[in-house]
């Protein structure tokens, strides 16, 4: 089946056609994260302070998508501070699909859920897990999808674009020497608009 689009020139209300068959436009072009933004879809999740860090593994943070569309996780940081003792670098790990530990079984909530349209009142449904670690967590199962190493009092944000369907999730631990330590994790997340 063919569509037919008349030249609707001068009317305001049809498309215009120029002498060689083109649609005549004014575009004003968006990202599709602007374009989530601005419907109210963009959300920041961040952990707040995990504090008391001692050396070894500790879980950071939890994420699942039960939203009924995807989820695209645009950015990922991790900051560290105050982490004493440290004769290395923090590794820091994420990890795509973790299953278990304490994280979940033992959850606590993030400090920031919020929509980043502070004009919308939308949020995330309450079965959209997302919790934040603490010192000596666990998190496991899954597999590691990226690793990026800390010195103190620094952090990083890592342009992901990772997409994750609804039952998929994301996971963040950290391992370092350090005798004590502060840190925290943040995704910054809209959810895919299914209409566009």
């Amino acid at each position: 089946m063919s569509t037919i689009i008349e030249d609707g020139t001068g009317t305001g209300k049809k498309l215009a056609i120029n002498g060689r068959n083109e649609a005549k436009t004014f575009a004003v072009t968006e990202s599709e994260s602007q374009a989530a933004t601005l419907l109210g879809f963009s959300h920041n999740i961040n952990t707040g302070d995990i504090i008391s860090l001692t050396a070894g593994d500790a879980s950071i943070l939890y994420f699942k998508n039960d939203e009924d569309v995807d989820i695209v996780i645009e950015k990922v940081c991790v900051g560290i501070r105050g982490f004493t003792g440290l004769t290395d670098r923090a590794v820091v790990t994420i990890i795509r699909n973790p299953t278990a530990g304490d994280i979940i079984s033992d959850a606590t909530a993030v400090s920031m859920n919020q929509n980043r349209n502070f004009g919308s009142s939308k949020s995330l449904k309450s079965t959209t897990l997302t919790y934040k670690g603490k010192a000596a967590g666990t998190i496991t199962g899954g597999n590691d999808i990226i690793q990026r190493y800390l010195t103190d009092n620094t952090s990083f944000c890592e342009l992901s674009n990772i997409e994750l369907p609804r039952g998929s999730a994301i996971g963040i631990k950290i391992d370092s020497d350090a005798t004590a330590g502060t840190c925290f994790a943040e995704l910054v997340m809209h959810i895919v608009d299914i209409e566009r």
